[in-house]
């Protein structure tokens, strides 16, 4: 016997959602579905319609119609699943993931080495709060959190928190931050004073999933405090040295707000590493380049100085910013090793046009050295 699920509507639930928790239900009346609130290393914390479970995940693959392919998962937090409860000493297990609508994942770049793994951050998110504090604005980072906000497949909005804690107003940081995330919207916030708060809400209504990202002591517990309108995150004390708090959230959590939407807090992230596949995410963070890639006169133009560089012109006449461009350089050169890494024959052209560019910079230098004057 199915019934409507209504209890899961204040995790997020949407018509979508319920109609394929029917469908798989009526099939197998034991599954029970729900939505992870938290992963805590083996044991996955499930909210259900009627109870919570701390299932195990073992065997949990996504729920493809074509039940001929088979597909392994890992739930993380946001996942919609279906739990089989455990019978006597046996464990409750998550059996089905519902496919996803988005997914958040950063390549964590292991200290000292080059390779690192991936991490899955957020499932069926539908918002990405980039939270920065005003007091210590980073604009390359900003670049990164949004590439990795498009890459999910959600829509990013710039936080800029403690504005509380400005003398004077915001105003150079905005413009900072909306050069560094152009088509993205930026609001100027306090989540102690509750100032500039009520524009967020419009992202949190029923149905929406939110998950704040940012470095540690960005003021995300706070702000998740204010929005929750209760204190249910603790957070730390600032720093007078720098203005910036310390590391409070140690987990990811699902937080389910009054009104139906969710908000999914995370613990400070160190590093942002893109993954594999994430060219169009580039490609929407750095908008105003893209729109000059294709104009070059060579199609396989590298940008170094060739004749008729349609990027290089944009920067000489002031259209483009040169330290906009090379942050772009270098987030494309990390995604085609990640897309080369594992396939030799990616990897020999890859090599090869790495050679060409290499010779057209030693051209460009030799012939700047020889137009300088002899100062003999």
């Amino acid at each position: 016997m199915t019934g409507d699920y209504s209890n899961l509507v204040q995790y997020g639930l949407t018509d979508a959602v319920r109609s394929q928790f029917v469908e798989i239900v009526s099939k197998d009346p034991e599954l029970v579905p729900g939505r992870v609130a938290r992963v805590d290393g083996i044991s996955t914390f499930v909210h259900a319609e009627t109870s919570d479970f701390r299932a195990v995940s073992t065997l949990a693959r996504i729920a493809l119609e074509d039940e001929s392919e088979i597909e392994p998962a890992q739930p993380t937090v946001g996942d919609w699943v279906l739990v089989r409860p455990g019978m006597n000493e046996d464990p409750d297990e998550i059996e089905f993931v519902l496919p996803r609508t988005s997914l958040l994942v950063r390549k964590r770049v292991m200290r000292g080495k080059e390779e690192g793994d991936e991490q899955v951050l957020a499932a069926n998110i539908s918002t990405v709060f980039v939270v920065q504090s005003v007091t210590y604005f980073n604009a390359a980072r900003l670049e990164r959190e949004i590439a990795l906000a498009w890459g999910s497949g959600a829509i990013p909005v710039v936080v800029l928190s403690k504005s509380d804690l400005l003398d004077t107003e915001a105003g150079d940081v905005i413009d900072q931050a909306r050069l560094t995330a152009p088509d993205v919207e930026v609001l100027v916030v306090s989540g102690i004073t509750g100032a500039g708060t009520d524009p967020l809400r419009q992202y949190t209504s029923a149905g929406s999933t939110v998950v704040l990202i940012g470095a540690s002591g960005v003021g995300k517990s706070t702000l998740v405090n204010s929005l929750m309108g209760q204190h249910v995150m603790d957070t730390g004390e600032i720093r007078e040295s720098d203005t910036r708090g310390r590391h409070t959230t140690v987990t990811r959590q699902l937080l389910p707000l009054l009104n139906g939407g969710v908000l999914i807090d995370t613990p400070g992230i160190r590093t942002i590493g893109l993954v594999a596949g994430s060219e169009d995410a580039l490609a929407r963070t750095f908008s105003e380049i893209e729109k000059f890639v294709g104009q070059c006169r060579f199609r396989d133009c590298g940008h170094t100085g060739e004749p008729g560089c349609a990027i290089d012109e944009a920067i000489a006449g002031g259209r483009l910013s040169r330290t906009r461009f090379e942050s772009y350089k270098r987030m494309d050169r990390e995604l085609q090793h990640e897309e080369t890494r594992h396939d030799p024959a990616a990897r020999t052209e890859h090599q090869r046009k790495m050679r060409i560019v290499a010779k057209a910079n030693r051209q460009k230098s030799r012939v700047e050295k020889a137009s300088k004057p002899d100062k003999h």
